[in-house]
C-alpha cells in the first residue's frame, strides 16, 4: 500500500515538473502592455464632468488605469 502511494506521488511530481517549462514558454509569448500607447477615450469623473484623455492628459502626464472589481457596489 505504501509503495503504491510513493509511486503515485513520484509520477505526479514528474508530470508537474515536466509541465512547468511549458507554462513558462506560454507566458513568455504574451506581449506585455506596459509602456504601450492606448486608444483615445473619455470617462466620467467624480465631479460630474466628462474627462477627455486626448485634450487633457495626452503628452502632458503619465496615465495609470486601475480596476477594482465590485468596488462601491452593493455586492
Amino acid at each position: 500500500m505504501r509503495r503504491k502511494f510513493y509511486v503515485t506521488w513520484v509520477l505526479l511530481s514528474l508530470v508537474v515538473l515536466l509541465l512547468l517549462p511549458l507554462s513558462s514558454l506560454a507566458a513568455k509569448k504574451e506581449k506585455p502592455l506596459v509602456g504601450e500607447e492606448t486608444f483615445y477615450f473619455s470617462l466620467p469623473s467624480t465631479h460630474d464632468r466628462l474627462i477627455s484623455y486626448v485634450s487633457e492628459y495626452y503628452g502632458k502626464y503619465h496615465l495609470i488605469i486601475t480596476f477594482f472589481p465590485a468596488a462601491f457596489t452593493p455586492i
